[in-house]
């Protein structure tokens, strides 16, 4: 996955590593490794452990909502929500009534493509949410198709 900035160079990638059950994905920017992200195997709702640094917090979907809901447990983001619409193209990460980021998805795409607003601090936080939130949308994708 890459993630480039508004002038279309490469800000950060995630790449996953090759496992059977719960790949670890790394984001990394430039040569420095600024996350890991990995599927919690066992839990009620689907939940990604990140360890961020020497930060390690959860991100969970919430369940039985009409739309994809996160949120975010322990970390510097604790109590942060990621809430997306009906159709999964647009999303808001916000953290006390304060917006994170704006993320805004387009409709006809060979590749899933967000354009993201960052306003303020928590950019690395809104990149680790969309990646999150794209590795959730394609195990529910593969789940559908089985």
């Amino acid at each position: 996955m890459e993630i480039t900035d508004e002038h279309g160079s490469l800000a950060y990638e995630a790449k996953g590593e090759l496992a059977l059950i719960a790949p670890t994905w790394r984001i990394t920017s430039g040569e420095n490794e600024v996350a890991a992200v990995r599927r919690k195997i066992f839990s009620w709702a689907p939940t990604w452990v990140i360890q961020c640094g020497s930060e390690e917090f959860q991100i969970k979907r919430k369940l039985l909502s009409w739309t994809r809901q996160y949120y975010a447990l322990g970390g510097p983001y604790d109590g942060a929500i990621i809430q997306g619409n009906l159709w999964d193209l647009d999303f808001n990460i916000s953290r006390n009534n304060e917006t994170i980021a704006n993320a805004t998805g387009k409709l006809l795409s060979l590749r899933d493509r967000h354009n993201i607003e960052i306003i303020g601090e928590g950019e690395v936080f809104a990149v680790i949410a969309m990646v999150v939130l794209h590795l959730d949308r394609r195990e529910t994708r593969q789940h559908s198709d089985d």
